[in-house]
């Protein structure tokens, strides 16, 4: 058996890819070892370090391989061809803030890659991820022997000082690009893949919980803004009125991506930064900073007490004017610097006011993005709805007219909530026959998908067809009379995802919405006509 690698190595590798690797390392006259494997939780890449001993140049040295996948994503969109891109676009920040890639990727026959780069920080003992060091100083990591601590106001400032030369340094000017404006749903989208809330998607079940385009949440007095339905559209509709900030990012920046030095002492500016999947030259500038902060949160909300979690919510909307005393000093700390140096980059530009705006927008988005991570406590997901709900709310506030009204809810439908009323109003019949038809698995999930306000008018129509029922205008109560009450008292969707209208009759019951998956559920809004 080849020595080109050891058995270490090969063994964590596994056969195929083991056998890859070795095969290329005789052909270069390489030999690597096993130093150590490294474990990030949130990574799916496999990780080590290894050491390099090259024959043919007569020189030995310590790199970063990592064996990933893009059999799911394109080619040129992979990990080493970002990095390569942030290279190009600006050289000098990637010399003193980026590892440096050796080699050309190598091809594995089960579709992975694997790619080699130099240590962040030329050395293992003198850089740590700021996680390790901010958990460390909350005493949340066991000390170790001759590592040094830190104070948590130190850490938070460190990150601070990351943000702050990432935007002067690598990003320099702000710009909005060629592309029109987006819509609330579309500025989601450029913070997580917006299928997360179709069915299958990661934040699928839990959208399902909070229907229309409202919620209303404990610790909050009044109805907000629904997150969810504002990343399916809902709530401010089609308008496009956004025209994202953009420029050169990170695109995952956290504290797990980014490591500082400490030795000989903390050292902030000297800093370097991992895993650039993400990086974009033109991705929305506020997504990294804000969620960097809600990171942290996310890795020390067990440090925080309710009444904490509270004021954290007024101060993340609020950071020149909210309750700092309220929140550890150290936390507050970093959402005021935070806010305090992103806002000193921006408003020479004159682009203060889009930057507030669009930074709510980021807070509401990387909101769903927490929500539907496994590393996120189950009992931290609904803090992270009610600050997306209550950043939308102070973007409403800041955008009056943008609000979607029902009318324009039903006009931007783009008829997919005809169909979605036909099926509400005829639910107990259509059930019915569903059963008799053995078709009840086709319904619930148009059910789903009605509840989510998809357009599935055509599979309706095939649908209704097949257990027997009367071909349905999926145009249902948008002509002629079908659907309209005659003049009196109406009633409304209540989860605001169809035009469906009722007249109550004189002493009759409330109308009900068949839709919802416990109970059908009394349509709202009369009003006299």
């Amino acid at each position: 058996m080849s020595d080109a690698i050891d058995e270490q190595l090969r063994e964590g590798l596994g056969p195929e890819k083991a056998q890859a690797l070795s095969q290329w390392a005789q052909m270069e006259r390489l030999r690597f070892r096993l130093d150590r494997w490294l474990v990030n939780g949130r990574s799916r890449a496999l990780v080590a370090l290894v050491t390099e001993d090259d024959e043919h140049n007569k020189r030995a040295r310590k790199l970063l391989m990592k064996v990933s996948s893009v059999a799911d994503q394109a080619f040129d969109q992979a990990e080493y061809t970002r990095h390569r891109d942030a290279v190009k676009d600006s050289p000098d920040f990637a010399a003193a803030h980026l590892a440096k890639l050796v080699h050309q990727p190598l091809r594995v026959g089960d579709g992975s890659w694997i790619t080699f780069q130099t240590i962040a920080g030329k050395s293992f003992d003198d850089v740590q991820v700021l996680t390790v060091l901010l958990r460390r100083a909350l005493d949340r990591t066991p000390a170790e022997v001759g590592v040094p601590r830190f104070s948590a106001q130190d850490i938070a400032a460190a990150c601070v000082a990351v943000v702050q030369d990432v935007l002067h340094s690598w990003t320099q000017t702000p710009h909005f690009g060629k592309e029109p404006s987006l819509t609330v749903r579309e500025f989601f989208g450029l913070h997580l893949p917006l299928s997360h809330l179709e069915p299958k998607g990661r934040l699928y079940d839990r959208a399902q919980l909070f229907q229309g385009d409202e919620v209303t949440l404990p610790g909050e007095r009044d109805p907000l803004p629904n997150p969810y339905a504002a990343g399916q559209g809902g709530y401010f509709g089609n308008a496009a009125f956004i025209q994202p900030l953009r420029g050169m990012t990170h695109g995952d920046l956290h504290t797990d991506n980014a490591l500082v030095r400490i030795r000989p002492e903390l050292e902030p500016s000297d800093y370097y930064l991992i895993d650039n999947a993400r990086y974009s030259a033109e991705g929305p500038l506020t997504r990294d900073p804000v969620h960097l902060v809600l990171y942290v949160v996310s890795r020390t909300s067990d440090t925080l007490s309710d009444p904490q979690k509270d004021a954290l919510i007024e101060l993340l909307l609020n950071p020149a004017t909210g309750p700092a005393d309220l929140v550890p000093g150290w936390l507050a700390g970093l959402v005021t610097g935070v806010h305090r140096e992103s806002s000193g980059w921006i408003e020479p530009s004159g682009l203060a006011t889009e930057w507030r705006d669009q930074t709510l927008l980021s807070l509401a988005a990387c909101s769903l993005m927490f929500i539907g991570r496994d590393s996120v406590r189950d009992t931290d997901k609904p803090w992270y709805l009610r600050l997306g709900a209550r950043a939308l709310q102070a973007f409403a506030e800041r955008h009056p007219t943008a609000r979607l009204t029902r009318t324009s809810a039903v006009a931007d439908s783009g008829g997919s909530g005809t169909w979605i009323a036909h099926l509400c109003r005829e639910m107990p019949d259509i059930t019915r026959a569903a059963e008799e038809e053995e078709q009840t698995a086709d319904l619930v999930d148009l059910r789903e998908a009605a509840l989510s306000g998809l357009d599935r008018a055509e599979r309706y129509r095939e649908f209704v067809r097949k257990i027997g029922g009367p071909d349905p205008n999926t145009r249902y109560g948008t002509d002629g009379t079908e659907g309209r009450p005659e003049p009196g008292e109406i009633y409304f969707c209540p989860l605001e995802l169809c035009d469906r209208q009722e007249r109550r009759e004189p002493g009759g019951p409330l109308p009900l919405c068949h839709l919802p998956r416990e109970a059908a559920k009394p349509m709202r809004g009369a009003t006299s006509t």
